[in-house]
């Protein structure tokens, strides 16, 4: 894999998705983090079952991965996004924006009319970055992620035309 732009992953991408993630999780939560040390022990028949499970998209610049957003359809007409990443490096130069168009027309495609997603309620760029998408504060909607949202977490959606 080679070259630029949002690229989605696929089951024979799991080397790539694995390094990226592991990459991603050590950036934002450290290499002493349970997720980062759990996913560390992840074998190629679990990165495999991921990339399945979920939509994974990666955006590359100049031969180099430099970001990750994962999706899942959470209902027939809803998309659930998370673990967007930007590398250190490449923060404030659009690469979320890459991601996210990716990530949302995706949903567009399998016909979804909203996108909900999770944010960290201090995280003012990702914030910016998702109101400037037209994402609004919602209330937690059951079936939407794993479990509700954290009390320092903002729940965002968007609906889609």
């Amino acid at each position: 894999m080679t070259g630029t732009g949002v690229i989605r992953l696929t089951e024979a991408d799991w080397r790539v998705f694995a390094a990226l993630r592991l990459r991603a999780l050590a950036d934002s939560a450290g290499t002493d983090d349970a997720e980062y040390r759990t996913e560390l022990t992840f074998t190629g028949t679990q990165w495999r079952r991921r990339l399945r499970a979920h939509a994974q998209f990666v955006l590359a610049r100049d031969n180099r991965f430099v970001g990750l957003i994962a999706a899942h359809r959470a209902s027939p007409v809803s998309v659930y996004l998370y673990s967007l990443w930007t590398d250190p490096d490449e923060r404030g130069r659009g690469v979320a924006g890459e991601l996210l168009t990716a990530a949302i027309d995706w949903g567009r495609e399998l016909g979804a009319r909203t996108v909900t997603l999770r944010v960290h309620q201090d995280n003012a760029a990702a914030l910016g970055v998702y109101r400037g998408f037209g994402f609004v504060d919602t209330p937690d909607l059951p079936g939407i992620g794993e479990n509700s949202s954290p009390a320092d977490e903002v729940t965002m959606s968007l609906t889609l035309s």
